[in-house]
């Protein structure tokens, strides 16, 4: 879901209905079961009547399995030294 104060006000102008961009930005909360009840409702409210909708949770669903059960490799100290020394070599934004 949005953060932040757009979070909050979207968040406060609810649509009755969720339609597919809805779907689409909330599949993460969805499929890791973090949806409140009245979300989840319109969720797969949508689900039942969007089959396009359907098949793109059910890929989502799967792609985030297969990456979760990938097996661990440990980064090498260089590789860290690399991410770190770029991420502060880009400054904030």
């Amino acid at each position: 879901m949005a953060k932040g104060l757009f979070g909050w006000f979207n968040r406060r102008q609810a649509k009755p209905e969720f339609d597919c961009s809805d779907v689409i930005e909330n599949c993460s909360e969805y499929v890791d079961s973090e949806m409140v009840k009245e979300e989840l409702v319109r969720f797969e409210s949508h689900l039942s009547d969007c089959p396009d909708c359907g098949t793109f949770v059910k890929t989502f669903r799967a792609t985030v399995m297969t990456v979760r059960n990938l097996p661990g490799r440990a980064s090498s100290q260089d590789l860290k030294k690399r991410i770190h020394d770029r991420i502060a070599s880009e400054g904030p934004s």
